[in-house]
């Protein structure tokens, strides 16, 4: 007797988690987002930030204000650039220094102009309130004493390119000030939407289509595109397509069967026809989960090939792909249907009365595991 292998292609499923979180603190119409590093460019809420200083600086905390340390033991400055430029900042101010161990005031430029303060801060109770000049600097009131005066939440509302602060010795030996510099996003309204879908189980070879996102919102520069990725803790580090619509394919060079993966809506602004994964407002959806399983495959095997006529063969078979499988065959003794629960069985084929002798064939005609069905 002969043995015979029907092979069948294998099918995955993929599956897609997203998770994403933005900053909530909202003032107002305005979110707030405190600047913290001491040098370079970081993304801070709407914006990047370089910052950059000039003579005497460090840092410090003072009356819960941090981290700028500016003049400790010369005149020096703090410089923020805004790329794109904010609308407003707020500044807060703490022991400014104006008593007989030295004087000192703040100066402000806004774009590389200098910018007389009009708008005092409010009285945060730390320590006594400072006052502005007629030039529009910031000092602390005469006999302040040791400890420095201080100001919550100076507010500028202007365009702003730059912002430089700078910490002006006028006589003697302050100690320098410290100051806490919080800028103005508007608040977020992307929002990538929901994908009504159940997780999805599919075969090697099939195309994974869902419904397009529902109850999204986008602003006059926002796009909404598709990500199919693999790392639920690495979303956006993790995407291994992208597409216009919730349609993917599997892609053997860069996925595996019987993995799961990930597939989300993702919005925000548009860069070149595609989602801009830096903009702060980038938003995604739930996350459908799609696994590619293999399709299953069976192989005929015997002890021995020889049978008598008139006698019944057994025929060991052996599986790949996940249980149950339903296997049919075509034989001599005509088309059988059998389900195995496990990944071995065996099969006794019994030729009718009057099969002449000679070898025959036993064929797999259908095979279906729990996932995938075989043509």
């Amino acid at each position: 007797m002969n043995d015979m292998t029907y092979s069948f292609q294998q099918f995955g499923l993929f599956i897609l988690l997203l998770v994403f979180v933005k900053p909530v603190i909202v003032w107002g119409q305005c979110e707030q987002f405190q600047i913290m590093h001491l040098n370079g460019t970081v993304t801070v809420g709407c914006t990047e930030v370089t910052v950059t200083s000039n003579g005497s600086v460090g840092t410090n905390n003072y009356c819960g204000y941090a981290p700028y340390l500016i003049g400790p033991s010369a005149t020096g400055s703090y410089t923020f650039s805004f790329s794109p430029a904010v609308s407003e900042v707020w500044i807060s101010l703490g022991g400014i220094n104006n008593n007989s161990a030295g004087l000192e005031e703040l100066s402000f430029e806004i774009n590389g102009n200098f910018y007389p303060i009009v708008n005092p801060g409010m009285d945060d109770g730390c320590r006594p309130p400072a006052m502005i000049t007629l030039q529009g600097t910031i000092r602390a009131n005469p006999g302040a004493g040791n400890a420095g005066a201080s100001w919550q939440e100076v507010l500028i509302s202007e365009t702003i390119n730059t912002l430089k602060i700078e910490n002006i010795w006028l006589n003697n030996h302050p100690n320098g000030t410290v100051v806490q510099v919080v800028i103005c996003c508007p608040p977020c309204v992307t929002d990538a939407g929901q994908i009504t879908s159940a997780e999805q189980d599919l075969c090697l070879g099939d195309t994974v289509s869902l419904p397009f996102a529902t109850d999204t919102v986008l602003d006059n520069n926002d796009l909404l595109q598709y990500i199919l990725f693999s790392d639920l803790n690495d979303t956006i580090g993790s995407i291994i397509a992208t597409n216009n619509t919730p349609t993917f394919g599997f892609n053997p060079a860069t996925m595996q069967t019987g993995v799961e993966y990930f597939i989300a809506a993702l919005a925000g602004n548009d860069l070149n026809g595609n989602v801009d994964l830096n903009d702060p407002c980038l938003d995604l959806s739930n996350v459908i989960t799609v696994t590619w399983h293999p399709l299953p495959t069976v192989t005929f095997s015997v002890e021995n090939p020889d049978v008598c006529v008139g006698r019944c063969q057994i025929i060991d078979v052996a599986f790949t792909g996940t249980p149950p499988f339903t296997l049919t065959v075509f034989s001599p003794a005509g088309t059988t249907t059998n389900t195995f629960q496990n990944y071995t069985g065996t099969l006794e084929i019994c030729p009718p009365p009057g099969t002449p002798p000679g070898s025959f064939t036993v064929q797999a005609t259908a095979l279906t595991d729990a996932y995938c069905t075989c043509p």
